[in-house]
């Protein structure tokens, strides 16, 4: 992506243009965006929300449903647009809702071709289908941001723990991340034609949220997402409120899906949150007449991300989602609570 002009600048004093409409200081419109067209050469449009304030200020996306199925995101940023307008906030949000028009409607992950459409940005406008959408939204909506926050789950038959996803080496992803204040941050840059990636790699500092699974509006999952996303434009000087931090923030840099060994019925002990030992059972194996198969064990003390969902297994299928703990791991031991089946989980305010 070329070198470009602020959009806080363009955002923020001057013309703003998207999907060809003039969206003014102190505006909220709704704008039909064109990504590409059904075989009947009806028009395939995505809703996309400006909410441009009265006063400059920085400009942020905010993206859901780029996979489909996964729903918390989309709730969380419609909840942004029905509870903020233009004046409310300085700057402006970009918020959409629904990226993956295809997916949302029939109820998968994919495109048409099955293909992620989280694995072709910044896109190209004369290649595949995945890469021509890409490539309007990231000229429309990425192209005109300063910011932007990603909305994910799990990916079906897995679930998450809310938490942050952020390339922390650079100085403004990282501040954005520790503004959201998700209990844990995993540090990792993503994959690299992921909207996350290309947009930091576009001069957009970018963060992911995941919380839960797909499917499904879990409110809880939800609540944490909007706090969340008012933090960061708190921090941002977009919203006069005071931001609301965590009882504690670990970072995490490295995380390992722990796999079934052997195929049967999962009986699942370990759940997201909880801190688990090295070498302490995450879960037991059975065949169909009850008989232990074998016993599943962290490999290294760390707290549990995400699980699968799915009670039948078989070998290499991945059943629980760890990031270790070193130096952080004083730090969580200080907050634990323990439930009343007696395992150690952390706090997470919602």
């Amino acid at each position: 992506m070329p070198a470009r002009e602020s959009s806080w600048q363009k955002a923020g004093t001057g013309e703003l243009v998207i999907g060809g409409r003039k969206i003014k200081p102190g505006e909220t419109q709704e704008i039909l965006l064109k990504i590409s067209e059904f075989y009947t050469s009806n028009p395939v449009n995505i809703p996309l929300t400006v909410i441009r304030g009265h006063e400059p200020g920085p400009s942020v996306f905010l993206t859901a449903a780029i996979h489909g199925d996964e729903l918390n995101g989309v709730e969380i940023v419609r909840s942004v647009i029905q509870e903020l307008d233009h004046n409310k906030i300085n700057g402006t949000l970009l918020c959409l809702p629904v990226v993956n028009r295809f997916g949302f409607l029939t109820h998968s992950r994919y495109l048409p071709d099955r293909r992620d459409l989280n694995r072709h940005f910044p896109g190209e406008p004369r290649g595949s289908s995945a890469d021509r959408i890409a490539a309007i939204i990231f000229m429309q909506v990425v192209a005109n941001a300063d910011y932007g926050m990603d909305f994910h789950t799990a990916a079906v038959g897995r679930t998450n723990l809310p938490h942050l996803r952020a390339d922390l080496s650079r100085r403004e992803v990282r501040r954005l991340a520790r503004a959201f204040g998700t209990e844990v941050i995993v540090d990792k840059p993503g994959s690299p034609q992921s909207l996350r990636a290309a947009s930091v790699a576009a001069g957009v500092p970018a963060i992911l949220y995941e919380g839960g699974e797909t499917f499904r509006f879990q409110r809880r999952n939800i609540r944490k997402g909007i706090a969340g996303s008012y933090n960061v434009l708190a921090a941002l000087g977009m919203l006069p409120i005071p931001p609301k931090e965590p009882k504690l923030q670990v970072i995490v840099k490295k995380t390992e899906w722990v796999r079934a060994e052997r195929g049967g019925i999962l009986d699942l002990i370990a759940q997201p949150g909880e801190l688990v030992y090295e070498h302490e059972e995450l879960a037991v194996i059975e065949n169909p007449f009850g008989r232990e198969v074998s016993t599943v064990v962290a490999p290294f003390t760390g707290l549990v991300l995400g699980t699968t969902t799915r009670p039948m297994v078989s070998p290499g299928d991945a059943i629980c989602h760890l990031a270790k703990l070193d130096r952080t791991l004083a730090t969580v031991e200080k907050h634990l609570y323990i439930t009343a089946s007696g395992r150690r989980r952390i706090p997470v305010d919602v």
